[in-house]
């Protein structure tokens, strides 16, 4: 509506005036929530720009092949975590048998059957005792004659030598050398 409209239809100015403050009001009031459906169109229109910018970084990708990917890795996973049990498990049972050389005792195991044993801790157990029985030498046991060590060396079996606990052999020789020689 305009006033000239108005106008033309012989209304007083001061008529006009209160009709054309009145149609203002509406106006605005009916402008409010058409801008506020403006702004929430363009902050929509915005989010879909961004959405569809991401997507794009996502075209060509293999959706089966990246589950597939995802799946083996959760396979190694669980195998390392198995494989470090089991190395764990073994190495423990070594010490706890007083094994001199974890990994000298290792090398006189069956592992590859003791990793698909249905009783691991059993069948560790058994492998050890029997290779301890084996191979006392690997294993810190108290009988010198089952590992096979001398327990002193003397040098007796050399000639002459001296007796474990006496005087140092070298300072005996040099001192039979060297008579007159004080060595404090």
């Amino acid at each position: 509506m305009k006033r000239e409209e108005l106008e033309a239809m012989g209304l007083a100015k001061d008529a006009i005036d209160k009709i054309m403050d009145l149609n203002g009001a509406d106006i605005n009031a009916a402008k409010a929530p058409v801008n506020q459906l403006q702004a929430q169109v363009e902050t929509l229109t915005g989010q879909l720009q961004t959405a569809t910018d991401g997507l794009k970084a996502f075209e060509g990708v293999d959706v089966n092949s990246l589950k597939e990917q995802i799946s083996k890795l959760q396979s190694d996973m669980q195998a390392q975590k198995e494989a470090f049990a089991f190395d764990s498990m073994l190495d423990g049972a070594i010490r706890d048998a007083k094994g001199r050389n974890v990994k000298a005792i290792r090398s006189l195991l069956d592992i590859e059957s003791l990793k698909t044993s249905k009783n691991q801790a059993e069948d560790i157990k058994a492998q050890l005792e029997r290779c301890q029985s084996e191979n006392g030498w690997a294993f810190g046991s108290d009988d010198a004659a089952n590992s096979g060590l001398q327990t002193a060396a003397t040098g007796a079996e050399h000639g002459t030598g001296g007796t474990v606990g006496t005087e140092d052999g070298v300072e005996a020789a040099f001192a039979r050398l060297n008579p007159n020689l004080k060595i404090d």
